[in-house]
């Protein structure tokens, strides 16, 4: 079993034309966002502000633990490997109070996930066949 405070969690929430991603510490604490546009030369935007929380919240909260980040991509229907299941985040976003709809209320629900499943979702395997 990982220890969860050894992980910063991206969500991913994907679209045809954009990418949103949410990034909570392991107390769901969102400590960054960015929207891409879907294109390869965009995706070091995003990499960049990972890397970013990840060696400040390194200093911060986790006495030099380097963290690893976790990355989760809500299934989009062809627009990349699907690693959360869509009715786990559709459930995320129904248990609010007050149900809200968008690219960063969704990706921040894909990283909820990401860290309430950390040990039961699958992880990606580059060599799979899909």
């Amino acid at each position: 079993m990982r220890r969860k405070d050894e992980f910063i969690y991206v969500g991913v929430d994907l679209h045809k034309e954009t990418h949103t991603a949410v990034i909570l510490n392991c107390w769901n604490e969102k400590v960054g966002e960015i929207t891409i546009e879907n294109r390869t030369s965009e995706f070091y935007k995003l990499e960049e502000l990972v890397k970013q929380h990840c060696k400040q919240l390194s200093k911060k909260d986790n006495k030099g633990i380097v963290l690893t980040p976790a990355y989760g991509l809500e299934n989009a229907y062809g627009y990349g490997r699907a690693l959360v299941n869509p009715a786990l985040s559709y459930a995320q976003r129904m248990s609010a109070p007050k149900i809200k709809k968008n690219g960063s209320y969704d990706a921040q629900c894909v990283a909820i996930i990401l860290i309430n499943l950390l040990d039961t979702l699958p992880d990606a395997d580059p060599a799979d066949d899909y």
